[in-house]
C-alpha cells in the first residue's frame, strides 16, 4: 500500500492491522556522466514498492533529497544542510508517530546520508 495513493480512511484502516511504515530515502546527485541523478532515491523506492506488492506493507513517499554537498559542482544535484535534513526526518517521524505508527523504517540508498540519519535518530530517541 502506498501512503500517497491512499485516502486518510484507508490509512486509518491500515493502522488497525499494522503500525509499520517504510520510508525510502536517498539523494539526488551525480553518478558519472551517464548515471541518473535520482539513482540513490530510485533504488530504495523501487525496492519498497516491489516489497509492498508482495506483502501488507505501507510505503511512505520517498524522501528524495539528502546529504550531497560534495556533489554540488555537478549540475542537477540538490542537497540539504545537515541541520535541515535532521529536522525534516524528525518532522516526518513525529507526523507518522502522531497518527499511531510505531515502527518507522527508513530504507536508505545513499551512503552519504548514514551519519546524519543516525544523528537524527539520536535526537529523536533523546
Amino acid at each position: 500500500m502506498l501512503l500517497h495513493f491512499s485516502t486518510w480512511a484507508e490509512i486509518d484502516g491500515f493502522l488497525a492491522r499494522s503500525k509499520t511504515v517504510v520510508i525510502p530515502i536517498g539523494s539526488n546527485e551525480q553518478h558519472g556522466p551517464t548515471g541518473l541523478l535520482g539513482t540513490d532515491w530510485l533504488c530504495p523506492e523501487i525496492i519498497a514498492h516491489e516489497a509492498q506488492k508482495a506483502g501488507d506493507i505501507l510505503v511512505a513517499p520517498t524522501f528524495n533529497i539528502g546529504m550531497a554537498q560534495h556533489h554540488l559542482d555537478f549540475p542537477g544535484t540538490i542537497a540539504l544542510r545537515p541541520s535541515t535534513f535532521m529536522l525534516a526526518i524528525g518532522d516526518w517521524v513525529r507526523s507518522l508517530a502522531h497518527h499511531g505508527f510505531e515502527k518507522i523504517y527508513f530504507l536508505n540508498g545513499h551512503g552519504g546520508n548514514v551519519a546524519t540519519i543516525e544523528a537524527a535518530f539520536s535526537e529523536l530517541y533523546a
